[in-house]
């Protein structure tokens, strides 16, 4: 057997019908006795979940989960099966499996529980003969089960035979277990809260996925409020860090006991979402007492919450006992759940396991019903590695997502989905897009929002250079970030040229009709025929029938400019004009509105507007009613 590293730690719980020995077993093994509430004590019977802890022969660290056996109290069971790494599941040795037994062992198997040792119970009261007629019993019902390949050893917790044989076969079967690992994700369903005096509000769970610190802030889900750690412990020790895979205490400051129940989620800011909408593959027992029928209201067991949800069948209209089948669950309050959890479905009357399931999704469309592409997304899902699960969720965002909500609703560490996602845009599977990530499908759509529009700018408006930017992004719905890159990715191809305030496919030029042309040439004409004395904008546009946008074309391919609201000047004249006036302040201190008239031999009308345009244009500045050149 190999050593363990120090401070792994597992979670062993019971399992098995009411009166066959769990916390009698639990109390021989560990010295401490898990009922703990008077009732219990007076009526010799476990009612709610129990607690111990005990080191193992090797050195590991086992915290005890004893649960009730009576099917009145099997909600409480299911709050506490969920966080096992194994099962001890009891049997008494002079009655056999009973009808506890059998549910408990499905529920294990539902619940993907592996590794387990069977106990056959009250050993002392039993021959040796009987003793193997249950032991053959026993091997027949674990058969198709999980736990299959389970030893049964039998135990009497009164004179402690099998004791030392258990110890070292629950060694044995954690030893084939990996040890929880610190995923960044730190995760702890609540199964027990309670105020202590002098240290207040207090919760217990089974702690996964992360570490927890003395002194972090962390939520209580669903709901997301924000409370801190005041104290931790582990193994019935304080400690300033807990690690994941151990039942753990956490003393919390700024919560109330009445703010914090069985169900509740312990979670880091940010790392887990809520969700009213799970997909799921489910499996209906084989001794369910009825069929599992689309639209049915049934009650989920998932950690140790317990929620109502409608069950819509995607793939039938019921499923019979031993069938499989897909389904999408609608909760009636939001769930704290991970793509991979496992969960069971009961009836709630008469209150009975009917299936059990995995969840694939926890945030998904809503799908419609026999719908061969969902049901063929849905097997990817569950059977896919993390690069598909990446591909697939991505694409359920038409606009992108961060690393950060991916990797929440994925519920895996940031680091690992930054790392996945860094591969897969190195084959270009997916594209970061400024903070978000876009399938190849996604980006080749997006950029296509973006050449479409600008075809369709470029037919209704011709003559103009380019789209307006904002206006470009407008129409595309993306966020500045993600839009500058594709217009980035865009550029690089050449596709596109972006010129800051306006955006042009790189095709576009902007070309005047034949009859545009002539227009253009009347104008001209008529604009050099009096260079300094121009005929009125309005009087050229009624003329040669010039519209706005053939205006603003030839202002942009620099053929005229719009001195002032009713002129236009060629750029020809103007650049002499400017010469003129420039040549003459060179060698006088100033230029009057009488002196510019003279110099170009044109009018005040004229000249006045010119001279303003001049001192927009910082070529000239006004001195009182002069102008003198800038420097």
């Amino acid at each position: 057997m190999s050593d363990p590293r120090p401070g792994d730690s597992f979670v062993v719980g019971t399992a098995g019908h009411i009166d066959h020995g769990k916390s009698s077993l639990v109390k021989a093994l560990t010295q401490i006795d898990p009922d703990r509430l008077d009732e219990e004590k007076r009526r010799g019977m476990t009612i709610d979940l129990g607690f111990a802890y005990m080191d193992l022969p090797s050195g590991r660290h086992v915290g005890i989960v004893d649960v009730p056996g009576h099917q009145r109290f099997l909600k409480n069971m299911l709050a506490g099966v969920h966080g096992m790494d194994a099962v001890m599941l009891v049997i008494a040795a002079d009655e056999g499996p009973m009808p506890q037994t059998i549910e408990h062992l499905a529920i294990v198997d539902l619940l993907g529980i592996e590794h387990g040792v069977v106990v056959l119970s009250k050993a002392d009261l039993v021959d040796a003969d009987w003793l193997r007629l249950v032991e053959d019993e026993v091997r027949l019902l674990l058969a198709p089960s999980s736990l299959r390949a389970a030893s049964i050893i039998p135990v009497s917790s009164l004179t402690g035979l099998g004791l030392d044989r258990l110890r070292s076969a629950l060694d044995t079967e954690l030893e084939r277990t990996l040890p929880r690992q610190d995923l960044g994700r730190p995760r702890l369903p609540v199964d027990r809260a309670f105020a202590m005096a002098g240290f207040g509000t207090v919760v217990t769970g089974t702690l996964v996925g992360g570490v927890l610190k003395q002194g972090d802030e962390i939520v209580i889900l669903p709901g997301d409020r924000r409370v801190r750690i005041r104290g931790l412990q582990q193994h019935n020790r304080s400690v300033l860090k807990a690690r994941p895979g151990s039942r753990t205490a956490v003393n919390l400051a700024g919560v109330d006991l009445s703010e914090v129940r069985r169900g509740d989620v312990l979670a880091s800011p940010g790392t887990l979402a809520e969700s009213r909408r799970l997909d799921a593959h489910l499996t209906v027992l084989k001794g369910a007492i009825q069929p599992l029928r689309h639209r049915a209201t049934l009650l989920m067991y998932h950690e140790t919450a317990e929620i109502q949800v409608e069950v819509s069948l995607l793939d039938a209209d019921e499923l019979r006992p031993g069938q499989q089948g897909w389904a999408q669950l609608y909760a009636a309050e939001p769930a704290v759940a991970l793509a991979g959890d496992r969960f069971i479905i009961r009836l709630p009357s008469p209150a009975n396991t009917v299936a059990g399931g995995v969840i694939v999704d926890t945030s998904p469309r809503r799908h419609r019903r026999r719908d061969p592409r969902v049901l063929e997304e849905l097997a990817s899902k569950e059977g896919g590695d993390i690069e598909t699960r990446i591909v697939l969720e991505l694409a359920k965002h038409p606009r992108g997502l961060d690393d950060a909500t991916l990797a929440r609703v994925l519920g895996i560490p940031l680091s690992q989905a930054t790392a996945v996602v860094e591969d897969l845009a190195a084959v270009a599977v997916v594209h970061r897009l400024g903070p978000l990530l876009v399938t190849n499908e996604q980006h080749h759509n997006l950029e296509s929002t973006l050449t479409t529009a600008l075809a369709g700018f470029h037919a209704a408006e011709p003559l103009r250079q380019g789209m307006p930017r904002e206006a470009l992004r407008s129409r595309s719905g993306m966020p500045a970030a993600p839009f500058a890159a594709l217009l980035s990715s865009l550029a690089a191809k050449g596709v596109l040229t972006d010129g800051g305030a306006e955006v042009a496919l790189a095709s576009h030029q902007a070309q005047p009709s034949a009859e545009q042309r002539a227009s253009i040439k009347g104008m001209s004409e008529a604009l050099e025929s009096q260079p300094f004395s121009p005929p009125l904008l309005a009087e050229l546009v009624q003329k040669f029938a010039l519209t706005p946008a053939l205006i603003q074309y030839l202002i942009a391919q620099g053929l005229i400019v719009r001195i002032s609201d009713e002129f236009v000047f060629t750029r020809r004249a103007l650049d002499e004009a400017t010469a003129r006036l420039r040549g003459y302040l060179q060698s006088n201190p100033s230029v009057t509105v009488a002196a510019a008239r003279d110099l170009l031999g044109s009018s005040r009308r004229y000249v006045l507007p010119l001279l303003e345009w001049l001192d927009s244009e910082k070529v000239t500045r006004r001195v009182g009613d002069d102008r003198i050149l800038r420097s």
